[in-house]
């Protein structure tokens, strides 16, 4: 019984359709996570300490331009990394910018 694993393993690289899927995916649950449980520490900081709609408002507004910027980020580097995956290619180090992982592999 032969137990290794085949070097040349087949690559089931998925159509642009499957990697939008998952790009879209990953950001809707890495940035919907985060905005969420920031939102609620706002929330209960609002509520605990009596702060006022002002920092309710402040805290909401930072809140949706970090997630919708890691929404963005996250999505970016997820179709990066699959285009490199799908090319044969090794992951490499991520970089802040999201215009960085639309640019070539």
């Amino acid at each position: 019984m032969d137990t290794e694993v085949p070097k040349d393993a087949p690559r089931h690289g998925g159509n642009i359709f499957t990697i939008f899927i998952t790009s879209l995916s990953a950001a809707i649950v890495v940035a919907g996570g985060l905005g969420i449980v920031l939102q609620a520490g706002i929330l209960a900081a609002v509520a605990r300490m009596g702060l006022g709609p002002s920092f309710l408002w402040a805290g909401t507004a930072i809140n949706a331009a970090l997630t919708l910027w890691l929404a963005v980020w996250t999505f970016a580097r997820s179709w990066h990394v699959e285009r490199r995956l799908k090319a044969g290619l090794e992951v490499d180090e991520p970089k802040l910018s999201i215009l960085a992982n639309f640019r070539g592999s």
